[in-house]
């Protein structure tokens, strides 16, 4: 992951319309993206598609954007949810479907690999589908995207502490879950 400072000179020579600085951008969070949106809609054709429209959105108001201290990242992933908010609303509802057993993911993800090692994907849905809404976002958000709780906090549209706050009671949930399966 890029640090604090080139994440803000990236935003800044896209916010030029800089050729390669649009491809990096694509580059670093596409993937991310997608694998966020996959989880949100268990369909990997439409999260690959809803990737591409968060993209185009967002490479869209680039010039307009303003990085706060390496933000970038937050302000894509929120306008992912504002995506998949509309296509839930264009699509009438929020259908739930089963997910494919293998999903590729990069090997340096943080805590996904043991997480996946652990369990299969359909395992991992399916809990994460108990889960209360907000509740499952600052799970993807903190533990298979990597944002620290000001990022995520940014993204949902709250404060640090709340999110802490919401992570903590994930987490127990989600313990809880696993110990009545029998998953350690």
């Amino acid at each position: 992951m890029a640090s604090t400072r080139e994440l803000i000179d990236l935003a800044e020579r896209a916010g030029r319309y800089e050729p390669d600085a649009l491809s990096e951008l694509f580059d670093m969070y596409f993937e991310r993206l997608r694998r966020y949106l996959y989880y949100k809609t268990g369909d990997l054709d439409r999260a690959e598609d809803l990737a591409s429209e968060t993209l185009t959105t967002g490479l869209e108001k680039i010039a307009k954007f303003k990085d706060r201290g390496g933000t970038i990242g937050a302000w894509l992933f929120g306008i992912a949810r504002n995506v998949l908010a509309r296509d839930r609303e264009y699509r009438g509802r929020a259908e739930a479907v089963g997910l494919e057993e293998e999903l590729a993911a990069p090997d340096d993800a943080g805590p996904e690999p043991v997480v996946v090692a652990r369990l299969t994907n359909e395992e991992l849905y399916r809990a994460l589908a108990r889960l209360p809404e907000e509740q499952r976002e600052v799970v993807l958000l903190r533990f298979m995207e990597g944002f620290d709780s000001k990022e995520t906090g940014r993204v949902m549209g709250k404060r640090p502490g709340a999110v802490r706050a919401l992570q903590f009671r994930a987490v127990k949930a989600l313990q809880e879950i696993f110990e009545r399966r029998g998953v350690e």
